[in-house]
């Protein structure tokens, strides 16, 4: 079986976690002996500097057709017609080099409707000779909150999907309530190999320290965070938190902490590789995150996946898969709500069974979890066609 996947860029040395989870599902499908091939459009702005044009390339094994067009911010018409040529143009050149496949797996409906747009095999009216899996995990889908833009690309790309899969419970609930869509609940695949906890890693934990990961943006929820963990200092001396990401509230939380922080607890680590992500959080007490919105929460599985339990705020994905083993999911997202979770945690963290964990973690996360699940929907939509 030949296998398209569709995805919105792809690993690279300037910017290596572009695309990386669809990337990941990729290397599942072939471990597992499926023909796959990426085909990337990267339509970032022009201040995201690249080579721009059609190329080809393997990343870890994978054949990659990326096509990079600087496209930015249009208005919704002209965005959808833009994307539309491009995605013809993409396709055009992954059949050149590796003729029509078998099937297409497309990530975010805006994608999907792409394709369909540009009325490709594998889109469009009942009946097409290829079917279209659409796997949809875009963190903007929140009910009311979604612009005009993503709301007509979720019309068209899920409603004329074969098979539409949500990696949580929460989104799947909003693809219902919203789009009068059915969505098969498939979670991210997660690099278990890469976060499995090593015996030297079990050693040197520090359960004073928590480890977060995320973007520093308002949703995920850093400042908050911080703030807690300040105010719990009296309380637990020796508690330390590091955060690992950057974004635009770099210097919102850098005068925080210099107002607030006298005792140097929290430290603004920057980005990292998906690697010292690993050793980051193997070697943590506990990881923490007070994201607002969560469609699956790969951070937090990805702790998980290290046996290293987690904090979370009730914000979605994470609430699918965190159970009472697992750590500690606040009550809400007020201060007292929050110091409150943030108190019970510290006090757990020695009790937590890390093992079992990250066994459990593995058993929902890993690559061949998620090949056999993903083979088993390709077969039945293909078997279909006969």
């Amino acid at each position: 079986m030949y296998v398209l996947v569709v995805s919105r860029g792809a690993p690279s040395a300037s910017d290596p976690l572009r695309g990386v989870f669809e990337l990941d599902q990729a290397k599942a499908l072939r471990d597992a002996g499926l023909r796959v091939v990426v085909a990337a459009l990267d339509a970032r702005s022009i201040r995201h500097r690249r080579h721009l044009g059609i190329s080809q390339v393997s990343v870890e094994g994978i054949d990659v057709v990326r096509l990079d067009v600087a496209l930015g911010r249009l208005p919704a018409a002209l965005d959808h017609a833009a994307h539309a040529a491009a995605m013809a143009r993409l396709w055009r050149a992954v059949v050149h080099r590796f003729g029509p496949p078998d099937l297409v797996h497309a990530h975010f409906s805006r994608y999907a409707a792409a394709l369909m747009r540009a009325g490709l095999p594998g889109s469009g009216a009942t009946g097409r000779a290829v079917p279209l899996v659409v796997t949809e995990h875009d963190s903007h889908l929140r009910p009311g909150q979604t612009s005009r833009l993503r709301v007509e690309d979720c019309r068209v790309g899920l409603g004329g999907a074969d098979r539409v899969l949500a990696v949580s419970s929460a989104l799947a609930a909003i693809l219902s309530s919203e789009y009068g869509v059915r969505a098969e609940v498939v979670p991210d695949v997660v690099d278990i190999e890469t976060f499995a906890p090593h015996p030297t890693d079990r050693r040197h934990r520090d359960l004073h320290t928590l480890v977060s990961v995320g973007n520093l943006i308002d949703r995920k929820g850093m400042v908050p965070l911080c703030r807690t963990v300040i105010a719990l200092g009296p309380a637990f001396p020796e508690l330390r938190l590091r955060i690992l990401g950057e974004g635009p509230q770099r210097a919102e939380l850098e005068g925080l902490l210099a107002r607030q922080d006298l005792g140097h607890r929290i430290t603004l680590v920057g980005r990292r590789t998906r690697g010292e992500l690993a050793r980051e959080l193997a070697g943590a007490g506990g990881f923490a995150l007070f994201s607002r919105w969560e469609t699956f929460g790969v951070a937090h599985a990805e702790a998980l996946a290290s046996g290293t339990p987690v904090l979370s705020t009730p914000c979605g994905g994470p609430e699918g898969f965190i159970g009472p083993g697992d750590g500690v999911i606040t009550s809400g997202f007020s201060d007292p709500e929050l110091r409150a979770g943030l108190t019970g945690f510290l006090g757990r963290l020695a009790g937590f069974d890390r093992d079992e964990i990250a066994r459990q973690a593995a058993e929902q996360f890993s690559p061949q979890a998620l090949a056999g699940r993903l083979g088993r929907i390709y077969s039945d939509l293909l078997e279909g066609r006969r």
